[in-house]
């Protein structure tokens, strides 16, 4: 595992003397994913570990032909590991900014395609990906640099929901109408396995370990990034349309239709809301919920513990009709998909 983290650290010493910024950002960015690999596999080395001491259980009064019997103590490995996280913890960082407002951005995406764009998510390398819902042009848009149209990929159904597994090279497409989600390669930008989730599946979210696949009648299922399904849960009897998990502190974003609850693992109710029509969640740098309200024509924001909440866009700032949302890598850029499904407007953080 040394030689080959010290074989990635020589290939960033190249690109910082050959290569361009785009090429050093994305290869840190891999560096960063492969070191957290790395620290995985000592855990789990470490953890599987074990020192055993065999002693002599001695007979006082012995034959010749039996000497007693070999005792084994299994102690845990007395190996003590320092993760890098634990090491950073003990460094001081400047604290980061909270969002104060939002300034329209004159580029905006548009799609000249005949489109009904619901959910988007940004990858690693700054790709962003968005489901065009409509039965006469089933396909995921990518764009470059989150701004230059690179390319699209069909489905054989309704693309819906979308997430960008973290630290990772894959999204997750939700296909409700075939009860599927279609693993995409985010790197080649080509479909993968498709996994049936045997339900209608619309909403979907990656954590760190797991990938959760909401949609009918209130079901959440949790799958491995492998597809494999671990357990089925409920939350409510209505249809979930957007999901967003919480990793920090274990619990789901929940977006019904009218109303948006947080949600503990176990089924425990953080807090419940009444809100307008359907509309993405997604998370800022600090933790805290935005959320768009359709028929309201805004988007506010709201502390993780439900107290907390305000108006940030409106009306005035060119909202109408949203739908998804999501923040670029460094948090600078808010994306909405926005005018009723049919545009992505760009919002600079203030």
């Amino acid at each position: 595992m040394m030689e080959i983290l010290k074989s990635k650290e020589n290939e960033i010493e190249v690109l910082k003397e050959c290569g361009s910024n785009k090429q050093l950002c994305i290869a840190l960015r891999k560096q960063v994913s492969d070191v957290q690999t790395a620290e995985d596999q000592v855990q789990q080395m470490i953890s599987s570990s074990q020192e055993v001491d065999i002693s002599l259980d001695e007979y006082k009064n012995f034959k010749m032909e039996f000497f007693g019997s070999l005792l084994e103590n299994v102690k845990p490995c007395q190996i003590l590991y320092k993760t890098l996280k634990f090491q950073q913890a003990q460094i001081m960082t400047e604290p980061t900014h909270r969002i104060l407002g939002f300034e329209k951005d004159t580029d905006d995406l548009r799609c000249n395609a005949i489109c009904n764009l619901v959910d988007v998510a940004i990858t690693d390398d700054n790709k962003l990906l968005l489901t065009n819902y409509i039965g006469s042009n089933q396909k995921l848009y990518v764009y470059r640099e989150c701004k230059e149209y690179e390319g699209e990929i069909t489905f054989t159904s309704d693309p819906r929901g979308v997430a960008v597994i973290a630290g990772s090279d894959r999204a997750v497409v939700t296909l409700p109408n075939n009860k599927y989600i279609q693993f995409i390669n985010t790197k080649q930008m080509k479909k993968e396995v498709k996994v049936d989730v045997k339900f209608e599946c619309i909403a979907v979210s990656a954590g760190r370990d797991n990938i959760y696949v909401s949609g009918n009648n209130g079901t959440i299922k949790t799958l491995d990034t492998n597809g494999t399904i671990l357990q089925s849960i409920n939350h409510g009897e209505t249809d979930i349309y957007f999901l967003l998990y919480d990793d920090i502190h274990e619990q789901f974003i929940v977006r019904f239709d009218n109303k948006l609850s947080c949600v503990k693992l176990d089924g425990t109710l953080v807090f419940s809301m009444h809100v307008s029509g359907r509309a993405e969640v997604t998370f800022d740098r600090q933790g805290d919920i935005y959320f768009g309200n359709y028929h309201t024509n805004n988007i506010q924001r709201i502390s993780l513990d439900g107290e907390n909440c305000e108006q940030m866009l409106n009306q005035d700032n060119g909202i109408h009709y949203p739908s998804g949302m999501c923040f670029n890598n460094d948090f600078t850029k808010l994306f909405v998909v926005n005018n009723d499904c049919k545009s992505v407007d760009v919002y600079k953080c203030k």
